[in-house]
């Protein structure tokens, strides 16, 4: 199933960190397989956190990922294969990542999307997507317009929201859509809480999750270490009268992927019962 991540304001919501660690999350957590590629004109903060270092072919100038998707576009060659063998793995078998362009031109993303939709559906349970604000319109559209789920991403500041709630009325997301909102970057201590922002704008709890700020994972989203991280931070325990932020970080991403498998209904099977099975 297909999943756009997207937000109003660029930079305000944390979209694509989001996507990428719940993304990751799911993947660890769940029997989940899980691609993940985005509609930028080239590579971007998805590729970054992911990758601890460049590969050899991608140093020559020569790559996989979408430059490799619009060859076989071209050739008209384009198989559901062809997709899973120019991902990136970066979780064996369960989290992979089909990379932006080293060379894109505005019209690439909108001619190939529609084929990826097509065909990864073969080896993957679910496709997300990375939407930037500063995207073409006609991308942003076509994305959304096929997604299942639409996760829209937002700040806890006052003007932002007001602009999407309010004054846009929610544009550019459709009416139709099954929509979750993530609050990113979230401060747990601000007036404008999680609670406050579903009142205010008449939200359903069941629809609004949150992905807490945490300094070690903005540290190791720079240090190219996100899976590490995570892997780490699931490790935290949460004592009698003592505050833990990794936990309640891996808790908050945990509930976050929650709501998207609960809204697209898919069975959230556990990684130690599904290895039991």
């Amino acid at each position: 199933m297909l999943v756009a991540f997207w937000g109003p304001a660029q930079g305000q919501g944390r979209t694509t960190s989001n996507m990428a660690v719940v993304a990751a999350t799911i993947a660890l957590d769940h029997h989940i397989r899980v691609l993940m590629t985005h509609t930028h004109l080239k590579e971007g903060v998805l590729e970054y956190v992911f990758s601890q270092a460049k590969t050899a072919a991608r140093a020559a100038g020569t790559s996989g990922g979408m430059d490799a998707i619009e060859r076989l576009v071209q050739c008209g060659m384009l198989t559901p294969e062809g997709i899973r063998d120019h991902a990136e793995s970066i979780l064996k078998d369960r989290l992979e990542l089909l990379s932006g362009s080293l060379h894109a031109e505005k019209h690439t993303a909108k001619l190939l999307l529609p084929h990826i939709f097509k065909d990864y559906r073969r080896f993957y349970d679910l496709l997300f997507v990375d939407l930037s604000a500063e995207d073409d319109p006609e991308v942003v559209s076509l994305v959304m317009q096929q997604a299942d789920l639409i996760v829209v991403n937002l700040s806890q500041n006052l003007v932002s929201l007001n602009s999407y709630f309010v004054t846009n009325g929610k544009m550019p997301v459709p009416e139709h859509k099954q929509v979750l909102y993530c609050l990113g970057a979230y401060e747990r201590r601000s007036r404008m809480n999680k609670e406050r922002v579903i009142k205010q704008y008449g939200l359903k709890k069941s629809a609004v999750g949150i992905i807490p700020y945490h300094t070690g994972f903005m540290d190791a989203q720079n240090e190219r270490r996100t899976v590490p991280f995570l892997l780490k931070a699931r490790e935290a325990r949460t004592r009698f009268l003592e505050f833990s932020e990794e936990a309640y970080f891996t808790a908050a991403v945990r509930g976050m992927g929650r709501l998207i498998l609960q809204t697209l209904e898919i069975p959230a099977v556990p990684e130690l019962e599904a290895a039991n099975d």
